[in-house]
């Protein structure tokens, strides 16, 4: 059946299966549009509580050496090590390529030579410092170098590795899970004590704050004979 024009008898408009067709067009879109008018904005992804393990990981353990030095404070310990980033997991992250606010403790505990406590349980000495990376690309390496001046090492008599020793990582202020990359040889075996040694380095590095120091804040003879790279682009804290 045709559809004739009111005004034109002899012109043809169309057919009445393509009247019905352009109804029904007409009718999904007008479903269509009210359902996305009324559709809710999609909810943002919720925030993760702790980064996954190894999100930052060290590629091998971290080396300990000494820096030769004429100048005051001694032969340096240069403590080295090597960061591997991996892929974002966050999904609220602008890039899973990059990951940002990258904050790196470095705890280390010495043997007190000659010491014992009251039960003659060895005491320790905690050394702890940190820094923080304002940006990491994945999977491109990263070394950087912490430093403890000489005549702490000569006058306690310490050893060129310290008896424990463990790296913490926060990816913007979230925690990341412990990980054994990033400890040393006792903690890779017994990891669900890790918490307390870093608890304890916490509370009893104090008394040695701002000794143990990131490369930007060591002197310039001293990182420079250590030939640390200069391009890492940290957010530099003061006393750190």
């Amino acid at each position: 059946m045709v559809v004739y024009s009111a005004f034109n008898p002899n012109r043809e408009l169309m057919t009445i299966p393509q009247v019905f067709r352009q109804v029904c067009f007409f009718a999904a879109f007008v479903t269509t549009f009210t359902s996305l008018a009324h559709a809710q904005p999609a909810q943002p992804a919720a925030p993760l509580q702790k980064m996954p393990a190894d999100t930052v990981a060290l590629r091998r353990d971290i080396s300990f050496s000494q820096t030769r030095s004429r100048g005051a404070g001694g032969d340096w310990m240069a403590v080295m090590m090597e960061m591997l980033p991996n892929l974002n997991p966050d999904p609220s992250a602008r890039s899973r390529e990059f990951l940002e606010n990258v904050d790196i403790i470095l705890h280390m505990a010495y043997i007190q030579d000659g010491k014992k406590g009251p039960k003659g349980e060895p005491l320790f000495d905690f050394y702890q410092s940190r820094c923080r990376i304002g940006i990491m690309k994945a999977r491109e390496p990263v070394v950087l170098a912490f430093f403890l001046p000489g005549h702490i090492i000569e006058r306690d008599n310490l050893p060129r590795e310290p008896e424990y020793w463990a790296v913490e990582i926060l990816v913007n202020d979230v925690p990341q899970e412990p990980s054994k990359s990033l400890v040393s040889r006792f903690y890779k075996k017994q990891l669900e004590f890790l918490p307390s040694f870093l608890t304890k380095s916490t509370q009893e590095s104090r008394v040695n704050e701002g000794l143990l120091v990131p490369q930007y804040l060591a002197p310039a003879g001293i990182t420079a004979a250590a030939r640390v790279d200069t391009t890492i682009p940290f957010i530099r804290e003061e006393g750190k």
